[in-house]
């Protein structure tokens, strides 16, 4: 029987065990054994001294900053708010509605007051003829808004209203108050708001002119029991159909000589109607 063979092989076999011996004794070798410490600095070997923290930044005073980098200082002049504008589309829309109603009027450059900066208006327009035969004495500067809502009114309501008055007459002009104005707003006391007449929002209507001469004011007419009154009554709370805010007799002294119409913008489309 040849045993050669088997000799190498058992002399294989214990190679690769010493040899799986060997490796894991350096496995276990390098788990158990401490990391090794750093080297000591030698005693007469130099330590770099540590670098200083630099100094926190102290506050600098506007006096210390460059011109440039300084805020600009306070403006003695009043500020001045963007006029109320509406937009290319909507004026276009509002002078073809004129045009279509027959009103007469003209452009006028951005109207501003030199005194208070939040008065004006960017696109404002003279009337003279808010309908065809309907004059306005002396004509009025506002925005074409206003001349618009104006317009529907009389057509849609003072118009057909009169025809109810004796003789039918026909009205023929309005006699006006305050149109534009930059003021405050009546009744605002110690802290003043902006009138709707310093934006060219508002007009007030003294009186009405009709045909042949006859006039009725505005005025106090509680009571009385006649047509005029009537009259009175229903175009003023036909009014608050155009406008978002109608003011006349009874609504406050101030007032008792005219009605007050304007087209202030509350939150919600709330209107105001005395």
């Amino acid at each position: 029987m040849n045993i050669l063979p088997a000799i190498a092989a058992a002399a294989t076999a214990l190679a690769l065990t010493a040899t799986a011996v060997s490796a894991q004794d350096r496995i276990v070798d390098q788990v158990t054994r401490p990391p090794q410490k750093p080297e000591q600095t030698a005693p007469n070997q130099t330590v770099p001294a540590p670098i200083p923290a630099p100094d926190r930044p102290r506050n600098v005073t506007a006096e210390e900053l460059p011109a440039k980098d300084r805020d600009p200082a306070p403006s003695a002049e009043p500020v001045t708010r963007p006029l109320l504008r509406e937009s290319d589309l909507s004026y276009a829309a509002c002078r073809v509605t004129l045009i279509l109603l027959g009103t007469e009027y003209e452009e006028l450059p951005p109207l501003t007051d030199a005194d208070r900066g939040d008065c004006g208006i960017a696109r404002p327009i003279r009337v003279t003829q808010i309908l065809p035969g309907v004059a306005l004495e002396g004509g009025a500067t506002m925005r074409c808004d206003t001349a618009r809502a104006l317009g529907f009114w009389l057509k849609d309501f003072v118009q057909p209203a009169a025809s109810r008055l004796p003789g039918s007459p026909r009205l023929s002009g309005l006699q006006l108050g305050t149109t534009y104005d930059c003021r405050a707003r009546v009744g605002t006391g110690e802290a003043p708001k902006l009138s709707e007449h310093a934006l060219g929002n508002a007009i007030d209507i003294a009186g009405l002119a009709f045909d042949g001469g006859e006039t009725i004011p505005v005025q106090p007419r509680q009571d009385s029991g006649d047509l005029v009154e009537a009259f009175q009554r229903a175009i003023r709370g036909a009014a608050c159909l155009h406008f978002t805010t109608v003011l006349g007799p009874g609504s406050n002294a101030a007032h008792d000589d005219h009605l007050h119409l304007d087209l202030a913008a509350r939150n919600g489309g709330w209107r105001l109607c005395q």
